[in-house]
């Protein structure tokens, strides 16, 4: 399956000259806090300046950030969290190690394939994916 990600919010600066990102799903995962995170290959690299040094991110991790929603065929407009992979061994792990990425964005994905949609939202899990890397509010 193919996603892609038309505009990034609460992202690095670098981040939103480099939209659209596509990316191709590999594989879901299951993470320490829920069991549905896929990693992707982004179609063309993007470049990322962390700690004064620019990285090329070829992997993301991404998953849905409303509660009853999940990535799937006929996605369309799915706010999803965005995590580059820092660490490529994570592409060979069985779980999820929120050690081996770093979360950057909030997207707007959609299904560059077509298929079934996905199940409408029951609510917003604020906040829940950028607690999970350490980051937003502990509530």
């Amino acid at each position: 399956m193919q996603l892609s990600i038309a505009s990034v919010d609460y992202a690095p600066e670098d981040l939103y000259d480099q939209v659209p990102l596509v990316v191709d799903l590999l594989r879901e995962l299951p993470g320490p806090d829920r069991p549905d995170y896929w990693i992707g290959r982004l179609a063309k690299p993007v470049s990322w300046l962390a700690d004064n040094q620019t990285t090329e991110i070829s992997f993301v991790v991404l998953c849905a950030r409303w509660e009853g929603t999940q990535i799937a065929r006929g996605a369309e407009d799915l706010p999803v969290g965005i995590a580059y992979v820092t660490d490529e061994s994570l592409l060979n792990d069985d779980q999820l190690t929120l050690e081996k990425c770093s979360y950057v964005a909030i997207g707007i994905a959609r299904d560059a394939g077509g298929g079934a949609p996905i199940q409408k939202p029951r609510g917003i899990l604020a906040g829940t994916i950028g607690r999970a890397f350490g980051v937003g509010n502990p509530d």
